[in-house]
């Protein structure tokens, strides 16, 4: 470990005693961030992400759980009831849906997902019988798991006014109410479910995010969308390019026979390479640090998980690494390994929705842009800075970061040579 440990350091030495290296880790980054940040946030700073909700009940309680839905997600598009004049739900002409046209809907992904509301659903929650409401969707990388999240906090509301319901009347019964009627029973449970909802709907306990100039006025939300998008597309991008960086090191240091030399001394080929790959793993979670902290002087709201946050760069700096390590086995020069690591980066950047959001781009182009790291890796930021999702609602976009991370340091492990 101490081999391991001396190799870093040596490698973050070298590093951060360039001043070349030191305006590409801190200055261009920075300014990039600003720039594109302000000028992405030029427009309305609205998100949508449309699902259709077919409503076979269309009772108070199925109105009731619609707007619990809206309240859990305030950028969800709930068609076809929500549909303006912009035809944001792309109905065309029409005004209602069927449940198989809701079902293609969602297999073209015209929506993200769809709901339907059983035609009992009222009658069975004020029985206190179960009732299943019906979720669809692809679940992939068009539809994110925060909108599973955002149904299932409207059902978690419907459910408990439920239970304050019938808990509720049954303590009334038990304290002498016994000579009341089914009919008043029933109108006793009623009356305690709207109250239990009222309440629930009020948000007693509550978390409200503005951005605040220096007068105390809201700022425009527009900062919080430009910036929300730049610093993480800009600071992924740029720790690509900073530990792409270590391809150019790598072949340097073989033509100056330094790797030779060092496989002379009391090291081991897993220290060597564990040390160099430390190094740049390092490098790119600075690299993160300081466009992050960027944000975070600009008030930006990263959402509540810090520890999602936290893994989600871990997760793609590892899969990073990993990748300049597999292909950087196998440049012969430097000025191929600095054009090689240049190209990846300005193309993987903005195929990935690192430049602007995926979702402006053709379905097509969103699924081929999952080619990149840098999508998987936006697709988790997103679900936290957006969607305010927790560590469940990034664990797949993880998931794949570590997976490429494991195949490409296996790859380049096995193509390592000294010469």
């Amino acid at each position: 470990m101490r081999n391991i440990l001396e190799i870093t350091r040596n490698d973050l030495r070298l590093f951060l005693t360039q001043r070349g290296n030191l305006v590409s880790l801190l200055v261009v980054p920075v300014v990039m961030t600003l720039v594109v940040g302000i000028f992405t946030g030029g427009g309305d700073g609205s998100r949508f992400l449309q699902i259709d909700v077919i409503d076979h009940d269309r009772s108070e309680l199925s109105r009731q759980f619609i707007d619990a839905l809206r309240t859990a997600n305030e950028s969800l598009i709930l068609c076809p009831m929500d549909n303006d004049e912009e035809d944001h739900c792309n109905l065309g002409d029409e005004t209602s849906l069927s449940v198989q046209q809701a079902i293609i809907r969602v297999e073209d992904t015209t929506t993200l997902a769809m709901i339907e509301i059983p035609s009992d659903f009222e009658e069975a929650v004020q029985q206190f019988e179960p009732v299943e409401i019906i979720y669809r969707s692809l679940e992939n990388l068009t539809a994110p798991g925060y909108i599973r999240q955002a149904v299932e906090a409207a059902i978690q509301r419907v459910n408990g006014a439920a239970v304050a319901s019938r808990i509720g009347s049954g303590v009334l019964l038990e304290l002498g109410a016994e000579g009341i009627g089914e009919g008043e029973q029933r109108l006793l449970q009623d009356a305690l479910y709207q109250g239990a909802a009222s309440i629930w709907a009020e948000e007693p306990v509550k978390v409200r995010y503005q951005l605040s100039d220096r007068d105390g006025e809201q700022e425009d939300s527009n900062l919080q969308e430009g910036l929300g998008q730049s610093v993480p597309g800009m600071g992924s991008m740029f720790v690509m390019m900073t530990v792409f960086g270590g391809m150019t090191a790598l072949v340097v240091e073989k033509k100056q026979w330094t790797l030779q030399r060092i496989a002379t001394m009391p090291v081991s080929r897993s220290q060597l390479l564990g040390g160099k790959i430390l190094a740049r793993f390092i490098l790119g979670m600075l690299q993160y640090l300081v466009v992050f902290i960027v944000g975070m002087i600009a008030s930006i709201h990263f959402g509540d998980d810090f520890l999602a946050l936290i893994l989600m760069m871990i997760s793609f700096t590892l899969a990073v690494t990993a990748l300049s390590f597999a292909v950087g086995t196998r440049v012969k020069n430097e000025a191929q390994a600095s054009g090689l690591s240049l190209l990846l980066a300005i193309t993987l950047a903005p195929l990935g929705g690192a430049w602007w959001p995926m979702e402006i781009v053709p379905d097509l182009m969103r699924t081929i842009g999952h080619i990149s790291p840098i999508a998987w890796a936006m697709d988790g930021y997103n679900a936290l800075i957006f969607e305010n999702g927790d560590l469940h609602a990034v664990l797949l976009p993880m998931f794949v970061l570590l997976a490429i991370a494991l195949l490409c340091f296996a790859i380049g492990i096995w193509r390592f040579r000294y010469d």
